[in-house]
């Protein structure tokens, strides 16, 4: 019996859990990142047949994303639309990072000074910030293969692009949520290519993010509060209320890019729409978000503390977060590119008024005391 047992699929399952799809041991307890789904697609049944039209359907977005790649300079400069369009869908697994890489820019980088990582890896960061640097790496995906072993190919790998980082731009260093944006690309791409796009990342697409103070991300979360009145004045009457801030909740949404929030298919399709259309991804589902939890009076009247409407906000249900109703939601908000160029100018001039306002006050206590 033990012997038929030992062959059975169910115990070899049981002792000898396999990874999901993404490389994930997602039935490890206290693994953080939610089970992602093992549908080949949208929609697709166990039938074979809907799996053979699923592989089917991937196969041809796969041939249309390595066609555009392959004349890349071209579709991006004359036909960008469409490829807004299929980063929305959603990028193929299989073509993924290299879109990534296109997207972003990194490619470009990479093309012009192919040598940059090898220079940047000669670059020491100081004592301190390779300290950080290394007490960060075992917290980064414990529960997924490349990760799971003490100082292994993925720690190593994650050391060696974080330190040439801080090391090469030793004005920016190293902050906590680089780790686990810089982990989550070292999951689908080569070290190198994930330096490429870690430093256009950080340079580019979240310029300010990381300096002390934190400005930018104050800005941001001043900027969702904006965005949040001009779309629905309950949720943002409610929050006011309660004394709920931005920063409360959102510095690690925004720092980390969903990384530590949203399921794992869920993230990446967050982030095929994020290198391609930037931030505004990123407010749209943090809007979402919100609205996912206090859209209806009736969640709101169950919600009639600082405490309790904070809870939820970083407690949010499973039901929200998954990519066939975040994605939809995030993506039909009714807000132009103008719409967030103008609340980013408001919100930046009331933040330096408010900045100077402080400063001079520091001043003029310290002048009293004198």
């Amino acid at each position: 019996l033990q012997a038929e047992a030992a062959l059975s699929p169910s115990f070899a399952n049981n002792h000898h859990p396999q990874p999901d799809r993404y490389g994930f041991y997602s039935d490890t307890p206290g693994n953080s990142v939610a089970s992602p789904s093992s549908t080949l697609a949208s929609g697709a049944t166990s039938s074979s047949r809907s799996r053979s039209e699923a592989v089917e359907i991937i196969r041809r977005r796969e041939k249309k994303w390595l066609d555009m790649l392959n004349n890349w300079a071209k579709v991006i400069a004359k036909d960008y639309q469409l490829v807004r369009e299929r980063c929305r869908k959603g990028i193929p697994d299989s073509v993924r990072p290299k879109v990534w890489f296109h997207l972003c820019g990194a490619f470009y980088i990479n093309r012009d000074d192919p040598d940059l990582y090898r220079k940047c890896m000669t670059k020491v960061p100081n004592e301190r910030t390779a300290d950080e640097i290394e007490r960060d790496l075992e917290r980064q995906f414990p529960h997924h293969e490349l990760f799971m072993q003490p100082d292994g190919h993925g720690q190593q790998a994650l050391r060696r692009v974080l330190r040439a980082y801080a090391g090469a731009f030793p004005d920016v260093g190293y902050c906590q949520a680089m780790a686990p944006l810089a982990g989550a690309l070292l999951l689908h791409m080569p070290e190198s290519d994930t330096f490429y796009t870690v430093y256009i990342l950080f340079d580019k697409y979240m310029r300010g993010y990381f300096r002390p103070g934190l400005d930018a991300v104050q800005v941001d979360g001043q900027i969702l509060y904006g965005l949040l009145k001009r779309l629905n004045q309950p949720i943002y009457k409610h929050l006011v209320k309660y004394k709920v801030e931005p920063l409360h909740f959102m510095v690690d949404w925004f720092m980390c890019l969903y990384v530590r929030t949203l399921p794992w298919p869920t993230l990446l399709r967050v982030w095929d729409v994020y290198f391609c259309e930037g931030v505004k991804i990123v407010f749209r589902v943090a809007i979402a978000l919100v609205t996912a939890v206090l859209g209806s009076s009736a969640q709101r009247r169950r919600l009639r503390s600082f405490e309790d409407t904070l809870d939820s906000l970083r407690r949010l249900p499973a039901s929200a977060t998954q990519a066939a109703v975040l994605l939809p939601a995030a993506l039909k908000l009714q807000l132009s590119a103008a719409d967030f160029e103008r609340e980013h100018q408001k919100q930046f001039r009331l933040f330096n008024l408010r900045k100077l306002a402080r400063q001079q006050q520091v001043q003029e206590q310290q002048e009293a005391a004198v």
